[in-house]
């Protein structure tokens, strides 16, 4: 059932993201306080509170592609798991997998190369029960221009 809402809600995230942001309340549609109150929360993390949060033992996703993974590295303890194709579409198996290392009632942090993907991959994570998500803005380019480690993936 979640994974075929998250595949939804992936495709529609993907399709208001490439047309343009829509306001929250029009995404919800007709019931939006239903919709709200059922969502988790995103919450916007600098790479200083991304740290926090590692501190915190908070779960952190990588959702690049595997080769992005092997030209930067990643931060030391994450999990990488590919959110989107190379083609754009949403990894079949994101759901399962993601469900593996972080539960939907603990906090999950996602990173990618610029923040961009995990706009989107956060919203969708909310959307489908997911309590509290962190979005690194500045992604893993942020991370390494701060001088932050990496390991090899």
């Amino acid at each position: 059932m979640y994974a075929v809402k998250f595949l939804a809600l992936a495709i529609a995230i993907s399709t208001a993201a490439s047309l343009g942001a829509c306001s929250k309340a029009e995404s919800l549609g007709t019931n939006s306080t239903v919709a709200a109150a059922q969502q988790g929360a995103v919450s916007n993390v600098s790479n200083a509170e991304l740290q926090t949060l590692l501190d915190q033992k908070v779960t952190l996703v990588d959702i690049r592609l595997p080769e992005e993974w092997q030209e930067t590295g990643i931060v030391a303890g994450s999990h990488p798991i590919t959110l989107f194709q190379k083609d754009g579409s949403v990894a079949a198996d994101f759901l399962a997998k993601i469900q593996k290392v972080a539960p939907t009632d603990k906090p999950v942090a996602l990173i990618c190369r610029t923040g961009n993907r995990t706009r989107a991959g956060s919203e969708m994570l909310a959307q489908v029960g997911y309590k509290q998500v962190y979005n690194v803005t500045h992604g893993i380019t942020g991370w390494i221009k701060e001088g932050k480690a990496v390991v090899s993936q």
